[in-house]
């Protein structure tokens, strides 16, 4: 009986591709402030249109999730202009917690300024009414309390299908072992893949 179940509802499951934005000249020198920030290297550059070759020659995503840094918006932006997709801008994958602290446990998170997009992507991004505004995170706690309502919400709401998620390497450090339960280095333009069940 078990087995005819299934075969007619076969387990949900989740592809889930997890792609920090490519390499800033704030990565690549060490300085970081709003000259170097969202520009990318020559090596980013290189980094968006390796990356994009790759995932056009895939097989496409039922969901696109994208930090509203501009980083990871010109990253995948690309992409979506090839396939004629739209992704979606989630502020809760906004960069946080960078680093790691041992013993640190999550706090309280805020909201502050609206989401905007960039000029030039106009069209290649949604954002969702009530869910557009970027999180307040000041401390490691409170940048813990974000990612894990990230993962709260992109399991209630997201995980099916095969789904994309353009973010960064401190978050995405945090919500890889929230899916995963392993500790990845994640590294610019470089895709990470698991299948969620």
């Amino acid at each position: 009986m078990l087995a005819a179940f299934l075969v007619l509802f076969p387990p949900q499951t989740c592809d889930v591709t997890y792609v920090r934005h490519a390499e800033t000249v704030a990565n690549a020198t060490g300085r970081y402030n709003s000259r170097t920030l969202n520009v990318f290297s020559e090596l980013g550059n290189q980094q968006v249109k390796a990356l994009t070759d790759r995932l056009v020659a895939g097989k496409p995503f039922d969901t696109i999730l994208v930090s509203p840094s501009e980083r990871a918006l010109r990253t995948i932006g690309p992409y979506l202009r090839a396939t004629g997709q739209k992704a979606i801008v989630w502020p809760l994958l906004y960069e946080c917690c960078t680093g790691r602290r041992k013993g640190a446990v999550a706090t309280r998170f805020g909201y502050s300024g609206k989401v905007s997009i960039p000029p030039g992507l106009g069209g290649l991004f949604t954002t969702i009414p009530g869910s557009d505004r970027l999180p307040n995170s000041p401390t490691y706690g409170a940048g813990l309390a974000q990612v894990a309502e990230c993962l709260r919400v992109f399991r209630a709401k997201y995980a099916k299908g095969r789904v994309l998620v353009v973010g960064h390497s401190g978050h995405g450090g945090h919500f890889w072992y929230g899916l995963t339960g392993k500790r990845r280095q994640v590294k610019n333009a470089q895709e990470m893949t698991t299948t969620l069940r």
